[in-house]
Formats: structure tokens, C-alpha cells, sequence
């Protein structure tokens, strides 16, 4: 059969209206005896050689009505003989038995065994046949010479056939119209332009012929008049032809990004063979669980092709199945073989998603998640948890230290005492160090503090807690998960420890399953824990048993900024709209200037209204709020990411850059942590090569090399097109954490870029069929 192109394009990763950019190329009709399809382009676009057979089948059904004029013709001529000359010589004898080999009827009859063998896929006998007729018939005209040596493929001689038929006056708009097509095979653009040129100059001679309105759509459409084009097939001067129009119809309105218009008409007439073609266009709509079905339906039909394959390795792509994606590679390029192909099918190109910088599309994904994704609800619970201190006898109710947002356990007296003592060791003073800088949001510095002293204290099941909760903070959760499993083995009865090491290891893909039953046991086995209590509520959230976190609802409790914050979670998961709303406005009241608090409330207070009064309400809150803006500059990633993407959805993301880049001059204390706040900006107002240059100097100069850091790096050199140091950066990211799947996700698609494709599978086979959908990257196909 033979192979079209065709293209499906992704809504996030173009400007249209689409949440998603993938752009395949469309296939061709594996309808031989049809006109060649085109992929359309936009006006200024270079034509594309999809073109080369559209007029297939016009030519078939050209080929009837003139075998009956020259079969006319024929008979006419042979009575003129007759009654001219009675008698005949030996060799005009010859002639006329050869030409009634070739009669009206059997003319006719040849014709339509011809097109009946090509639609049965006998191209050869049928191609014989056409032959046979174009070459011994003498009253076949230069135009059918044409078509049977375009069927042969062969391209020059039907263009020479042609072009003689055009100066013969021979269908001259039909003979334009297929020498362009010939043109196209030839690869010849000149001389394409030319002679469809020429077909729109002869179109007012068709004007009354039965399909003059298709000749129009195809003109048009060969010069890249869409509308035009459009408006003569939707409204046909006959009905011949009809699934050809309807479906070149259905192309042009792709390629006008109506995608459904352009389903709706396709699945009008639903062939076998555009399977291909609607998995592609519902890819290019978005929709791809239907496109998977259809894409699926055509491998079935045809097993080999190349196309159909790795059209579905990028649905699965989006559907977050990496191995599949990882498998179908292999088939296609035959990876570890020497003989493979190397040369990319489609030209994939790795992009940022557009909602980190499109406010349209932040506010779309942003309408979806309200902050209760697996990674928020962690984050939230990381940012909230306490600190702790190294006198355990001692046990003070969370607090926070003046208007910040960072919480301890047992500080109070104990922190005093740290401070006083003079037998203090020196592990405690690293300690009560670490959490004053905690205290006063610089997260970074905490971290920076902890990790020293657990080089040289390394069984301190608290300092191995701190260090974790930094880490946890700043976002490096396998460095977390480490340092909290750590902990909690060093002291079983460090049940937060065990906790935020299972909900850090559900972050990065580990199995926690054992862990899981070790802590709940040691739970259960504590007589002084009450039967429900805030560890085992925690415990519930991970495993995902939603139901049992309504006996934490009803506890009575204190109410601390992490058993609120559980209330809060719960409450939302549970659909207890009366307990979300007082929960959230009890942790606004507890800590009235804390950016979370004042973003949970706001989101319980608005969450129902659409995403544009929703946004508007955020200009008229956030403006006014007197907020304590230490812990966005210098704090956890929570506070950053949820704080920007807030701002991003209101408008106000350039203002409050303006005003970081004036705090930035004036930095004296903790310059690498604003510029992490400021670099993150960078990112979200689409200033790439501003963001790339901040990272460089927090790697280089600062040795912030953190494996979020590294990360967000790597998102600034895509979004500012060097790749080759986006790959050096994510391999780096990869090293200091094997789990990161955005860096693994992200190297893929780069390796698959640049064709290493074994690279590129290698990546995805490591991420898996575990539904990973990136929140930073993406991939759109270049023509």
C-alpha cells in the first residue's frame, strides 16, 4: 500500500487553544487508486511531498469518460473507411483487427478491469494493463499516456505526456493539475509552481464540467488557499468523488486547528485506512486514550509500518506509559543493530510546557489541581512539620518564632538552655544553630549546617531528622528519604521520622511497603499513643486509606499548624467542604501572615468560582495582604513554586519580579537563596537566558549543587535552546539523584532528538509505565 504522511500536533505546546502540543505528520490514504494527499501548510510554508498522489482516483474515473469519446471517435473513423474505400489493403487489414482488439467495449472493458485489479492491490497486472493501452492504442490520448505512466511511477514521462497534452488542449486544468503532481515527485518546486499556476489559469474552462468544484478544492488547496478550497468541496457541483472531498475536507480543517470539525467529517466515512489518520488528529485534539484505540487498530492492519508505530510510542508517550514508549523505539529502529535505522521518522523537538510561562495554560492546570497533587499534599505536611531539639524530656507545643513560618518541637526553655549552657556539646550547638536559621526561613543555611554535623555525628537520630526535613523543604527528596529512614531506624520512636520517610519515598518511586508495616507496628506497640493519633492519621494519608482519616476529623485535638494542615487535607480528600473552609481559616488565624496559610484559605474561600473570577480575586486579595515575605525569599520550594504559580494566575508575576531584582541588589546575608527565588522567576515570566546565567553562577561560583538546583539549570537551558548543556546538567541531576524522573523524562526526549534513540530508551524503560506526566516538559514535531 502505499505511505502517506500525516501529521497530529499537541495542544500544550503551541500557541492555539490546545492544552498540549504533539504534532505528528499525517499518513497517507492506503487507498491507491485516490488522488495524493498533502499535509497542509500554512501559507508561508514550503509545500510538503505528501502532495504527490492526491488526484489518484480523479484520474481513474478521467480515464472511463474518455475511453468512451475515443471509443466514439473510433467507430465514427471506422464507417468514414468503410464507405470511402471498398477495398482494403493487406497491411490497413492489420490495422483495423489491431484497433478492434481495442474496441469501444473492449476499450471500456480493459479500463475497468484495470481499475478494478489496482483497488484489489494487483498493481502489477493492473499496470500491465494501462501500459498495454497507453502504449499500443494509437487513439489514446497524450493525457492517458499520462496517467498510466504516472501509476508506473514513472514521473518524467508522465510529465512529458502531460505537458504535450496541454498543448494539444487535452484537459488542460486536469493535466496542469497532474504535472504539478509529477513536479512534486520530482522534487522539483519550480516547476511545480508553474504548472499549478497554469491549472488555476485554465480552471474558467471547466466551469461546466461535473466536477469543476473539486477541481477548485484542489487548486486552491495546492496553493495553499485553505477557505477557499474549503468552501468548494463542503459545497460539490455533483457528488462524484464524495469520501476523497470529505476527506481532504477533513485535512484542511486540521491544519486550520479545527480538530474536532476535522474528526467529526473524517468518521463521516470511517475507512479501514483512516485509522491512522483519526488516532492522529483526536493525538492532535488532546485526546489521546482515543488515539491510542485508533492508532492500535491501524498497527493491526498494517504490522510493519514504521510510522503508525512510532505515532503510538509518542501517544504513549503522553499517557505517561515510557516503556511502551521505550518498546516501540526498539521495533522501529532496532536498537543494538548495526543495519538499524538511525535516521528520526519524525523530527521531535523538546520544549518547557507552555503553562510555565502561559497564563491561559497556568490557569488550566491550575483549575485542576488546587494544590492537593501527591507532591503539594507532602509539601505541605514537610512545610509545616517541627523541628527538634536534642532534650526530648522536654515537649513544647509547635511554635513558630516571631511572623515566620517554620515550626519546632520542644524549643522554648530548650532553646534558652542550648544557648546558656556552658557543658553544652558541640553537636547541640550545631543543632540550635541549624534550626535558628530554620527559624528565620533560610532553609538553604539549615541545610548547609545539618549536612556538616551529620559527617561528623552520623548515628544522631536527630540532627539525621533536621537534615532530612531540610531536604524535604528545598525539594531534594531522595537525599530526604535517606536521611529520614536513617533517623527513624537510629530511633524507633521517631514515628515522624518514619513517616515523612514513606511519603519521601512515595515521591521518588521507592517501595515503602515494609517500611510501612515497621512503623505502623511500632505505633501500635507505644502504650502512651492514644488508639487514633496524628502519626497513625499520617500513615492512613500514605497508604491511601481516605476513610479512616474521618476518625482524625472527629478527634479532639490541639490545634498545631500540622494537625490543621492534616485537617485540612483530609477534609478536602474526604469532601467535608464545612471542615475544609474552618480548618483553613483557623491556620490563616493562627499564622495570619504566612503566605501558605493566606493561599490555602484563599483557595477554600474561591476553589468554586471559574479560573477568571478566581484569578481576579487574586489581584484584589494579594495586593493587600500584609504577608511576611522571608520565607519566599530565602524559604522552602513549596512556598516559591505555590506562591509564583498563584501570582502567574493573577497577573502579577512581572510586578513581584521588579521587586525581587530590587531586593536582590540590596541581598547582603543570604544572596545565593534569593538568587534561587529570582533565577525561579526568570523561569515563569519566559526569561531563559537571564535564568540560565543565575544558575550557572549558583553552581559556579556558589557550589550550589543540589540536585534542584542542577534541575531547574537544565529547564533554563532548554527553555533557552542550549541542549547540549541541558543534557550535561540533567546528567549531573541524574548522578546526584537517580530518581529524579523529570531529569530522566527530560534526557529522554533530548537523547531522542538528537537520534540516540538506545540513550533515549534507556531512560524511558528506567521511568516506566508508572503514568509520569512531566510538570516542566514536552515535545512538539518540526516539519
Amino acid at each position: 500500500m502505499a505511505e502517506e504522511e500525516v501529521v497530529i500536533l499537541e495542544a500544550e505546546n503551541t500557541p492555539s487553544n490546545e492544552e498540549e502540543s504533539f504534532a505528528l505528520i499525517e499518513e497517507e490514504r492506503t487507498d491507491e487508486i485516490t488522488p495524493s494527499e498533502v499535509v497542509p501548510l500554512n501559507q508561508n510554508e514550503k509545500r510538503s511531498p505528501s502532495k504527490k498522489r492526491l488526484l489518484i482516483l480523479l484520474i481513474a474515473g478521467v480515464i472511463l469518460l474518455i475511453g468512451i469519446m475515443v471509443a466514439l471517435l473510433l467507430i465514427l473513423n471506422a464507417k468514414d473507411t468503410v464507405s470511402q474505400t471498398p477495398i482494403i489493403k493487406e497491411k490497413e487489414e492489420e490495422k483495423i483487427l489491431q484497433k478492434e482488439q481495442f474496441s469501444p467495449s473492449k476499450l471500456d472493458s480493459m479500463i475497468k478491469k484495470a481499475h478494478l485489479l489496482y483497488e484489489q492491490g494487483n498493481k502489477e497486472e493492473a499496470l500491465k494493463i494501462y501500459e498495454k493501452i497507453a502504449t499500443f492504442n494509437e487513439a489514446i490520448s497524450y493525457y492517458n499516456i499520462g496517467v498510466a505512466k504516472l501509476k508506473e511511477k514513472n514521473f518524467s514521462e508522465a510529465l512529458e505526456a502531460f505537458k504535450k497534452a496541454i498543448q494539444n488542449k487535452e484537459h488542460r486544468c486536469i493535466s496542469a493539475i497532474n504535472a504539478a503532481v509529477c513536479a512534486l515527485e520530482l522534487k522539483d518546486d519550480t516547476l511545480f509552481t508553474y504548472y499549478i499556476d497554469l491549472a488555476f489559469s485554465y480552471l474558467p474552462e471547466e466551469s461546466n464540467a461535473p466536477l469543476y468544484s473539486y477541481y477548485v478544492g484542489l487548486v486552491h488547496y495546492y496553493k495553499n488557499f485553505y477557505y477557499e478550497a474549503l468552501s468548494a468541496i463542503r459545497h460539490p457541483s455533483m457528488e462524484f468523488y464524495k469520501e476523497d472531498q470529505t476527506y481532504l475536507a477533513s485535512k484542511i480543517l486540521a491544519s486550520l486547528n479545527q480538530n474536532t470539525l476535522a474528526i467529526d467529517t473524517l468518521e463521516g466515512i470511517k475507512a479501514e485506512g483512516d485509522h491512522f489518520t483519526l488516532g492522529l488528529l483526536y493525538a492532535k485534539k488532546g485526546d489521546f486514550v482515543t488515539a491510542k484505540h485508533y492508532l492500535q487498530r491501524a498497527i493491526h492492519a498494517e504490522p510493519h509500518n514504521a510510522k503508525v508505530k512510532i505515532a503510538l510510542s509518542m501517544v504513549e508517550n503522553k499517557l505517561g506509559n515510557l516503556g511502551n514508549t521505550a518498546s516501540l523505539l526498539g521495533e522501529v529502529y532496532k536498537i543494538n543493530d548495526t543495519n538499524a535505522q538511525t535516521k528520526p521518522l519524525y523530527n521531535l523537538h523538546t520544549i518547557l510546557k507552555p503553562s510555565l510561562f502561559d497564563v491561559q495554560n497556568a490557569q488550566k492546570e491550575f483549575e485542576k489541581e488546587l494544590f492537593f497533587t501527591q507532591e503539594n499534599i507532602y509539601g505541605l505536611l514537610f512545610y509545616y512539620a517541627p523541628y527538634k531539639v536534642f532534650d526530648a524530656k522536654q515537649t513544647i507545643d509547635y511554635i513558630r518564632k516571631g511572623s515566620m513560618n517554620i515550626f519546632i518541637d520542644e524549643i522554648g526553655p530548650a532553646l534558652s538552655y542550648l544557648k546558656a549552657s556552658s557543658t553544652i556539646s558541640k553537636v547541640n550547638i550545631a543543632i540550635s544553630q541549624g534550626i535558628k536559621q530554620a527559624l528565620n526561613a533560610h532553609v538553604y543555611e539549615a541545610n548547609t549546617i545539618f549536612a556538616h554535623m551529620v559527617e561528623e555525628y552520623k548515628n544522631h537520630s536527630i540532627l539525621h531528622y533536621n537534615l532530612a526535613l531540610t531536604y524535604a523543604q528545598i525539594g531534594d527528596y531522595a537525599a530526604a528519604y535517606k536521611n529520614f529512614s536513617k533517623s527513624y531506624h537510629l530511633d524507633n520512636n521517631n514515628y515522624l521520622a518514619g513517616v515523612f520517610a514513606i511519603m519521601s519515598g512515595h515521591l521518588i518511586n521507592r517501595d515503602v511497603a515494609k517500611l510501612l508495616e515497621d512503623v505502623k507496628e511500632s505505633i501500635h506497640k507505644n502504650p502512651a499513643l492514644e488508639k487514633e493519633n496524628l502519626y497513625l492519621s499520617l500513615l492512613y494519608l500514605t497508604d491511601k486509606n481516605e476513610f479512616s482519616l474521618t476518625r482524625w476529623l472527629e478527634m479532639e485535638k490541639e490545634d498545631s499548624p500540622l494537625s490543621l494542615v492534616l485537617n485540612i487535607i483530609a477534609s478536602q480528600k474526604l469532601s467535608n467542604e464545612r471542615m475544609y473552609e474552618r480548618s483553613t481559616q483557623k491556620l490563616q488565624a493562627l499564622l495570619p501572615k504566612d503566605i501558605m496559610a493566606n493561599i490555602i484559605a484563599f483557595n477554600a474561600k474561591y476553589h468554586k468560582k471559574a479560573i477568571k473570577s478566581y484569578a481576579k480575586e487574586i489581584q484584589m486579595e494579594f495586593n493587600k495582604l500584609p504577608l511576611e515575605y522571608d520565607t519566599f525569599y530565602y524559604g522552602p520550594k513549596m512556598v516559591k513554586e505555590q506562591y509564583i504559580k498563584l501570582l502567574q494566575i493573577g497577573g502579577l508575576l512581572h510586578q513581584k519580579r521588579d521587586s525581587v531584582r530590587a531586593q536582590m541588589e540590596k541581598e547582603q546575608e543570604d544572596i545565593p537563596a534569593m538568587m534561587q527565588t529570582l533565577a525561579f522567576m526568570e523561569i515563569y515570566t519566559n526569561r531563559f537566558e537571564e535564568a540560565f546565567t543565575l544558575y550557572n553562577k549558583l553552581i559556579d561560583d556558589y557550589h550550589k549543587k543540589d540536585t534542584y538546583t542542577i534541575f531547574l539549570a537544565s529547564v533554563a537551558a532548554i527553555g533557552a535552546g542550549h541542549n547540549e548543556n541541558a543534557i550535561a546538567l540533567l546528567e549531573l541531576s541524574k548522578l546526584t539523584d537517580p530518581a529524579n524522573m523529570e531529569s530522566r523524562y527530560a534526557l529522554g526526549l533530548l537523547y531522542q532528538e538528537i537520534g540516540n534513540f538506545e540513550a533515549a530508551s534507556v531512560q524511558y524503560r528506567s521511568i516506566g509505565n508508572s503514568g509520569f506526566i512531566s510538570r516542566y516538559f514536552s515535545f512538539n514535531i518540526a516539519r
